[in-house]
């Protein structure tokens, strides 16, 4: 059973939530004095789509096995992470936000993976968080044959999405090239990443550097590649990526690269598409400026009416209802499958076979053998 997020109609509610994103990551880096705002405001629209229409998630049970998984890859911009853990109810609060970037906050520079809950892996290294999520699709397909083989496409309790964000900066990194290949070479139909395309690094116009063509590059490795452009004033064509996202998910045969064309701090009157937003406080006056333009009080900061708050945190009812509809179909299983249930048991609680060291070679100490062979043999034997 392939679970769908629970939708419900787009309403100038969401604008709002978005437009109040949008000044919590101005503010919070503000406060603090330094980070990366820029990506945080571009990707705000982008990170809300996911989390409250296409993420299979309950905030109230961040360990719940049958979510989805979502990655960060460009870490520097955690607040585009830590804004949707705030409004979907993971834990993370106004007073969070503001302690960004402090010692002990819940709301440290790059994501944490153990310090905060929502966060699935620590990343920062650009590249990383890539191939993270390669490796996720890759255990998720795993799980899904070792435990429901036989269960037809889209229908085990073990099918999971992996979303992965990632920048211009990732795609630079061989890591990410790498991984990306082997993705497309094992046909991971089960991973989407949605490529955060602004042509911004912290050093200026990554064209200065980085001028090939990632969509034909992508395709070269086997994957579906959707492009979604910037509507006519910059800011993200929320609707055509909706329905990028739509379309990923329905494609199982191949991980696919959603290339979205952003502008970088939008809608900030004179930082938008400029590499000082990357990486800097935008200062007062221009978040002032920022604030009008996105019709908010500028002397307000931190702000997040309860309305919107409220809006925004029905996604946890949602959450809740898939949880329990995954929940229904897992009882099932176990019921059918008890050996493999005592098998994932045994794995939940990071436990090996009672026998495991009986199963391993003896080398013979008058005989050589080489290294690499020796420890194939011996993951070969754990293997099995």
């Amino acid at each position: 059973m392939s679970l769908m997020a629970k939708q419900s109609e787009w309403s100038a509610l969401d604008d709002q939530v978005v437009t109040y994103s949008r000044a919590l990551a101005m503010d919070a880096v503000a406060k603090v004095g330094n980070g990366h705002p820029g990506t945080a405001m571009s990707l705000a629209p982008v990170a809300y789509t996911l989390f409250q229409r296409h993420l299979v998630h309950d905030p109230s049970d961040p360990q719940w096995i049958g979510r989805d998984r979502f990655i960060l890859s460009c870490g520097h911009s955690s607040l585009t992470l830590y804004t949707q853990l705030f409004l979907s109810g993971y834990g993370v609060e106004i007073k969070d936000l503001q302690e960004f970037r402090t010692w002990g906050a819940l709301t440290p520079g790059h994501p944490e993976y153990g310090h905060t809950a929502g966060v699935e892996t620590t990343t920062g290294p650009l590249g990383q968080g890539v191939a993270n999520g390669v490796g996720m699709a890759m255990a998720a397909r795993y799980e899904r044959g070792l435990l429901d083989p036989e269960a037809g496409a889209g229908k085990s309790i073990f099918d999971h999405t992996i979303w992965v964000i990632c920048s211009d900066g990732d795609l630079q990194e061989g890591v990410s090239a790498e991984a990306s290949s082997l993705a497309g070479t094992q046909e991971l139909g089960n991973l989407n990443l949605i490529y955060d395309d602004n042509r911004i690094s912290i050093e200026g116009d990554t064209h200065n550097a980085f001028t090939e063509d990632v969509s034909a590059r992508y395709r070269s490795y086997g994957w579906h590649v959707i492009e979604v452009a910037t509507l006519a004033d910059g800011n993200v064509d929320r609707a055509g990526l909706d329905k990028a996202m739509t379309l990923a998910k329905s494609q199982s045969d191949a991980p696919t690269l959603i290339r979205l064309k952003t502008v970088i701090a939008w809608p900030a009157p004179n930082a938008r598409g400029t590499a000082k937003s990357h990486g800097s406080a935008l200062g007062e006056k221009e978040l002032a400026e920022t604030k009008k333009v996105l019709g908010l009080n500028p002397d307000e900061h931190f702000a997040m009416p309860k309305d919107l708050l409220d809006h925004a945190r029905q996604v946890k009812a949602r959450g809740a209802a898939l949880r329990a509809e995954w929940n229904a179909a897992f009882a099932a299983w176990q019921k059918a499958n008890p050996d493999r249930a005592d098998l994932l048991k045994r794995l939940l609680a990071k436990e090996l076979p009672a026998n495991w060291k009986s199963k391993l070679p003896i080398f013979d100490s008058a005989k050589e053998i080489a290294t690499r062979k020796a420890s194939g043999d011996v993951i070969n034997a754990l293997a099995e």
